[in-house]
């Protein structure tokens, strides 16, 4: 793609899918629907100039951030029926590998695709 490129941005499943129980910071949870947002028009700008935008929404990913969640056995039981196909947490490889192919040609089609790469939560188990 001469003169394009490829953005690729973060977002979060909670800008897809909200949850009564957990995760209830409603700015944290406002900020990711926002980057959602961005990148959609993003991508709708800057088409014609052959930019490719797109966002991942990772569900519940195994980092430092999360470290502390992952004690709490009721919130790792709520995670595991969410994130089915995994039953816990994610891999930070498997975000990596995500925005790997939305950078990549292999994804030249796709722009202001939402990406969820969160184990089946947005799908709504």
């Amino acid at each position: 793609m001469e003169g394009g490129g490829s953005i690729v941005n973060l977002s979060s499943v909670l800008a897809l899918s909200g949850s009564a129980d957990f995760f209830t910071s409603h700015a944290y949870v406002a900020s990711k629907g926002a980057i959602v947002s961005l990148t959609r028009a993003m991508a709708a700008h800057y088409a014609g100039h052959k930019i490719r935008a797109n966002v991942i929404c990772p569900g519940l990913i195994a980092t430092p951030m999360t470290a502390r969640a992952a004690s709490r056995k009721d919130l790792m039981t709520y995670v595991a029926g969410k994130q089915r196909l995994l039953g816990g947490f994610g891999s930070p490889e498997g975000v990596a590998d995500a925005a790997l192919f939305l950078a990549s040609e292999e994804s030249r089609l796709m722009t202001g695709v939402v990406f969820p790469v969160d184990g089946g939560w947005s799908a709504g188990y």
